[in-house]
């Protein structure tokens, strides 16, 4: 059982959300006690450099629905709408980001004692945003601190407000070494375009002291530039990283990614493969999309078949990231 499962014993299984407007009780809480078992078995510095890749998914998702749009709140208004079509990242690590953010507002050792508190108050029960605030609200209502702090938040704003909330204060030493390794990148790219020149010669040495997850920010890091990477570099890349190759989808999936939105046709099939072999939504989404703003055929044809492969949900999901990368 991996950490976010393990998690959900808690949250979701003893306590659960009273609908889906309100899913992030389930999975915001869900991924803040992961990473707080990934921070008691590796430390601190991991847990803040899995939230910034949880970051990284949060803005993709915001970007992807826009940041006014209704699904991109903590608390969304689901009348009359299929919940599945509002599934995405953002109940997750948003969820994650505020409950991050009162831990660090009120202080972990404060905070850790209300945790209990919450689970117990609600097991075996379902509850909703109003009722999380009131129970935080009584369980510092006699420690004034923590309590005008609290009673100072813009709640509104937190539950409804749309687009992206306050970015947290992450330790970033993890990262420095993957922006770092992204931005020679980026500069050799640029010389292949111009007539700059980089010094920068790409070697298997680059990542070799990385865990798995650093290789994942370094290519979400290039995901997001403003101009993608130079075509004839994802096969660089490839013969120098590996990334192709790897067993490790979060790794092959996000290089595929890079590949797609640099243009690389080349990319296309490994992608229909690898999509014809996993399953999960954070996959699927981003090479479908991508896939089919190089080839829709190609696209429209691995859906058909691998249709049924895919959870229902995902099922239903799929024609429409076709379709908006097609038009």
């Amino acid at each position: 059982m991996n950490r976010h499962e393990l998690a959900h014993s808690w949250s979701g299984n003893l306590v659960s959300n009273s609908d889906w407007q309100h899913f992030w009780l389930n999975e915001g809480w869900t991924v803040y006690l992961e990473r707080r078992i990934q921070a008691a078995v590796h430390g601190e510095k991991f847990r803040d450099f899995s939230a910034i890749i949880g970051w990284k998914a949060l803005s993709d998702s915001v970007d992807g629905y826009g940041h006014e749009h209704e699904y991109t709140k903590l608390v969304m208004d689901l009348k009359g709408v299929d919940p599945d079509d509002s599934f995405s990242s953002i109940p997750y690590e948003k969820g994650f980001t505020f409950l991050y953010s009162l831990e660090k507002l009120i202080g972990k050792e404060k905070w850790d004692k209300f945790i209990p508190h919450y689970f117990s108050s609600w097991k075996y029960k379902s509850l909703d945003s109003y009722d999380f605030k009131a129970t935080l609200l009584d369980f510092f209502a006699l420690d004034e601190a923590s309590s005008q702090k609290l009673n100072d938040l813009d709640w509104d704003a937190i539950f409804y407000k749309p687009g992206m909330p306050e970015k947290p204060n992450f330790d970033t030493s993890m990262v420095d070494e993957c922006y770092a390794l992204a931005t020679k990148w980026e500069e050799l790219s640029k010389s292949k375009s111009s007539s700059s020149s980089s010094s920068f010669t790409p070697s298997p040495k680059d990542i070799e002291s990385w865990v798995a997850n650093q290789s994942v920010v370094f290519l979400e890091k290039l995901q997001t530039l403003s101009k993608p990477l130079h075509p004839s570099l994802i096969d660089t890349m490839d013969s120098t990283y590996h990334y192709s190759s790897s067993h490790n989808v979060e790794l092959s999936s996000r290089f595929l990614v890079l590949g797609l939105k640099a243009g690389d046709k080349n990319m296309c099939q490994p992608a229909a493969e690898l999509l014809g072999k996993v399953g999960r939504m954070k996959f699927v989404r981003p090479l479908y999309t991508h896939l089919a703003q190089i080839d829709r055929e190609l696209a429209e044809k691995t859906f058909e078949k691998n249709k049924d492969f895919y959870h229902p949900i995902c099922k239903a999901m799929i024609p429409k990231w076709i379709g908006k990368a097609g038009a």
